[in-house]
């Protein structure tokens, strides 16, 4: 995840450019059509694989899956590899012309920017035809943080009108999601609503996935575009009162 983004941005996790993408997968023989099932380590659980999902179906992948509990994979002695990692053959070079010729899904509107997203917060005829859900810890996103030993350089608060579903609320003791049904309680108790599209975000755009993911998991009817630069992005731009709510 961290080798292939855009690393001329100032935010930690942007998306890369699609050439940039097509060439890493295809350097790795990965080609558009094959089927993806991606998963975290045994310590991390579940919470960068959602992430690398989304953005392997953002630029056209279209068979993607998350291994959602790799521990318990094992443990049910399926198939599993050790030692070193065998590097795959790496795509022609024809394949990786035509690679690199791809351009993200047209119908991926499955990302927001910030000039966008800022847009329609301060838009009156756009209040309550969205929603923001964001992913951060409850301290970082009430402000109470600075009580607790946040950096000083943190900028604590949230965005007009958001939503606060901290990412681990949605998994359980073993760090992978909790019951379709404790899902959707959870979703609900927050104040998530259905057939309202919904803005995903948290600090960089990662454990944003994860909630993603869970909204799918709970059979949540809701249509989300995960905000890119997330809070990073937002805490650093934003220059007008009214944008950052504490």
């Amino acid at each position: 995840m961290d080798a292939v983004k855009d690393t001329n941005s100032p935010y930690p996790m942007m998306l890369p450019s699609s050439a940039q993408f097509a060439t890493y997968m295809a350097e790795r023989g990965i080609r558009p059509d094959d089927v993806l099932v991606i998963y975290d380590t045994f310590e991390t659980g579940l919470r960068l694989s959602p992430r690398v999902a989304w953005t392997c179906q953002h630029f056209g992948h279209k068979n993607v899956h998350v291994l959602i509990n790799f521990a318990n994979y094992v443990k049910e002695g399926f198939p599993v590899a050790s030692g070193q990692m065998r590097t795959p053959v790496s795509s022609t070079t024809s394949e990786m012309d035509e690679a690199t010729s791809i351009d993200p899904d047209p119908e991926a509107d499955n990302v927001i920017t910030f000039e966008h997203l800022r847009c329609m917060i301060k838009d009156p005829s756009q209040k309550g035809k969205f929603q923001i859900i964001d992913a951060r810890p409850n301290d970082l996103f009430s402000g109470r943080a600075a009580t607790n030993g946040a950096s000083a350089s943190v900028r604590l608060g949230h965005m007009p009108s958001a939503i606060n579903v901290p990412f681990d609320s949605v998994l359980g003791l073993d760090k992978t999601f909790l019951p379709p049904a404790e899902l959707r309680d959870q979703f609900v108790k927050s104040g998530v609503r259905e057939d309202v599209p919904a803005v995903l975000t948290c600090n960089s755009g990662v454990t944003a996935a994860v909630v993603d993911l869970a909204l799918r998991v709970a059979g949540l009817n809701v249509k989300t575009s995960l905000y890119d630069g997330s809070w990073s992005e937002w805490a650093d731009r934003v220059d007008e009162d009214g944008l950052i709510v504490i």
